[in-house]
């Protein structure tokens, strides 16, 4: 077994029970346990772990309250305004692009270089940045509206987004424990993760702050995605863990 599939498995192990003796992870990947206490020392330097007496735990995560959107609009501006150009520069003439809620999603359209470019979404605050601009054809999503994010979900909704195939999709995220995506809301995680299913290319948006935190609902496993596009802040042993399972773009 490779080393990163052991150190999955591990993380998976952990996620579940909280607390695992080196012992159990020994006999559950069926290898020493001299292998399973490097694993664990490794994974503890990462950040990922946290080690004790005869095994590990998992690391206390970040507790995630979700801000209306106004409140989003004011946190970590500048890295936000990175991200949103990183994404602007993927986007090519006559893409078929869908641009997710978010309050970095948003600032995509001031960096767009490109044209001719279908612009799909379930956010009224993304419809409106694009839509008085002739070089975009924008479609709206509708279906059942939340006011706390601007974002349209539920069964309509739903069913467009399973009917819509994208070159690209940019999807922003509450926060990424682990390998797993989550958001605050399960409606909009489902609309979240058919679209990723529809799409060629699939990017999830995710300031430094984003990793760590755990939200409500898992929608995504990162081994799953194109690119996770974050900013400099990122933690050095943080982007090389996330390196193991994706691209990171920053």
């Amino acid at each position: 077994m490779l080393k990163e599939d052991r150190y999955r498995l591990i993380l998976d192990v952990i996620s579940q029970k909280d607390v695992v003796k080196v012992s159990e992870l020994a006999e559950r990947l069926n290898v020493a346990e001299m292998t399973i206490r490097r694993d664990l020392n490794a994974l503890e330097e990462q950040g990922l772990i946290e080690r004790v007496h005869g095994g590990a735990k998992k690391k206390g995560t970040i507790p995630y309250v979700e801000l209306s959107h106004v409140q989003k609009q004011t946190i970590n501006v500048e890295e936000k305004k990175h991200i949103a150009q990183k994404c602007a520069e993927l986007i090519c003439d006559h893409d078929i692009v869908f641009i997710g809620p978010g309050t970095t999603n948003e600032l995509i359209y001031d960096y767009v270089k490109a044209e001719n470019v279908d612009v799909i979404t379930n956010s009224i605050t993304v419809f409106n940045r694009f839509k008085h601009d002739s070089r975009y054809d924008v479609i709206l999503i509708g279906g059942r509206f939340r006011e706390r994010t601007g974002t349209f979900i539920g069964y309509f909704a739903n069913k467009l987004l399973s009917e819509i195939k994208v070159n690209k999709a940019f999807i922003g995220t509450n926060g990424i424990i682990d390998t797993r995506v989550t958001t605050a809301n399960e409606e909009e995680g489902n609309g979240q993760r058919i679209i990723l299913d529809n799409a060629a290319e699939k990017y999830i948006l995710a300031d430094h702050s984003k990793f760590g935190v755990e939200a409500f609902c898992t929608f995504y496993d990162v081994k799953n995605v194109t690119a996770i596009i974050t900013d400099t802040k990122i933690s050095p042993k943080i982007e090389e863990y996330y390196k193991k399972w994706t691209k990171i773009i920053k």
